[in-house]
């Protein structure tokens, strides 16, 4: 739970460093559901502009020990990176960038590794329509894959579009509504999916439901409460990678 604080501070910084608006106010979407990745899962970003390097980021600060700070030179590196990048947006729609990640989950389930693919898609990039194109497809049986849906303006009835699209009420992919601002919320829905999935349970859609939560401010305090780690812990970690990133 340290390293899920970690990695949302860090990433808040590097977005905030950078001016990446496609990161605010779903920080805690990414965190919550990429930090536990294992190596060999699969990930599809929603796109922008160096979304796929900070997915990665965040995934290499689940795999500190003790949700150690990230090191001067490591996070120098990433900056310099993130500098000369100029990704190219995914030449098709964003309902083919999906496509793309059942056809990879496909592929995961063919070699019968136990990996997953997580994607992510902002709500709104697809229509209604599209959707229900869409949830047969990742209705598949044994399709390991996890998807992220980022909370927009206008929030769809996904759950309903689910029942709607599948053949029968059993077969509906199931759609998980959570805060998308509590990342302990969205951690814990997060390694349910990957834990039915890699069970061959099949595919999952986590919805992010913009709540007005400050997700650092709350994730702090859940950590605080449950004997975690200390007010000061949590009180030095922004401060510090504040420190860094003037430094790098």
């Amino acid at each position: 739970m340290r390293a899920l604080y970690r990695a949302l501070v860090e990433l808040r910084g590097l977005a905030a460093q950078r001016k990446l608006k496609s990161f605010k106010s779903v920080e805690a979407c990414w965190v919550g559901t990429a930090i536990d990745l294992r190596d060999g899962d699969l990930t599809s970003d929603a796109g922008a502009e160096h979304e796929a390097a900070l997915l990665e980021h965040i995934r290499a600060v689940g795999k500190r020990e003790n949700a150690d700070p990230v090191k001067r030179g490591e996070l120098r590196r990433l900056l310099k990176h993130i500098g000369k990048q100029r990704p190219e947006a995914f030449p098709g729609t964003p309902l083919e960038r999906l496509l793309c990640a059942v056809g990879a989950a496909m592929a995961l389930k063919a070699a019968n590794s136990g990996n997953v693919a997580l994607a992510f898609v902002h709500e709104n990039e697809l229509a209604a329509a599209e959707w229900r194109r869409l949830f047969p497809l990742i209705a598949q049986d044994g399709l390991p894959l996890v998807l992220t849906v980022l909370p927009d303006a206008q929030p769809l009835d996904l759950e309903a579009i689910s029942r709607k699209a599948a053949p029968s009420p059993d077969q509906a992919v199931p759609v998980i509504p959570v805060d998308a601002g509590d990342a302990v919320a969205l951690y814990r829905v997060a390694q349910e999916s990957f834990t039915r999935a890699r069970a061959g349970g099949g595919a999952a859609v986590i919805q992010g439901i913009a709540c007005k939560t400050d997700p650092e401010k709350l994730l702090g305090k859940q950590l605080v409460r449950k004997g975690i780690c200390t007010e000061r812990w949590v009180k030095a970690v922004q401060p510090h990678m504040t420190d860094l990133l003037e430094k790098a």
